[in-house]
């Protein structure tokens, strides 16, 4: 090899080096968004979506939204604090039932575990817009990933 020859060889090394060494560090910013999180990865941006997704049934009193991000006995616990047939039904008169449904907002979330250690729970502090606490949003995953709420502000039962 000329030792020009050298020389643009040892240049293509030092920029392909930096190049190759961003090209790996931007692919490992992609992917998929934290929605997909799965919640044994210590992920709560999908819990954190269906508090949210909840406080915007409660402000629009939309009962099939709201059930819908409840498990069993949770949609129960709805049903029977507000004497009606279904969770669906009673879920207008359970916001209403709320100090301040409207001004309604979810908070800090924080990953936990059950007793045993063996189930996430991801639990969303719910305040009002003045500050007043509403309680938590106890949330568990389901074996398909799906956040659901065992616990609602509001109410003293429910969930495990």
């Amino acid at each position: 090899m000329t030792p020009m020859r050298n020389i643009i060889s040892k240049r293509g090394t030092l920029i392909a080096v930096p190049a190759l060494a961003l090209g790996l560090a931007l692919s490992a910013c992609g992917g998929e968004d934290g929605a997909e999180t799965d919640p044994e990865e210590g992920g709560t941006a999908s819990a954190e979506q269906t508090a949210e997704d909840f406080v915007q049934a409660v402000r629009d009193r939309d009962g099939e939204t709201g059930c819908a991000l409840l498990d069993d006995p949770a949609q129960e616990l709805i049903a029977r604090t507000q004497e009606a047939d279904d969770c669906a039904a009673a879920f207008p008169d359970y916001a209403e039932s709320l100090p301040d449904p409207d001004g309604l907002e979810a908070g800090e979330a924080e990953m936990n575990s059950d007793l045993d250690g063996e189930t996430e729970i991801v639990s969303v502090a719910m305040v009002f817009s003045g500050g007043e606490e509403a309680g938590s949003l106890e949330l568990r995953a389901d074996d398909e990933g799906v956040w659901t709420a065992t616990r609602v502000p509001g109410t003293t039962l429910g969930g495990a």
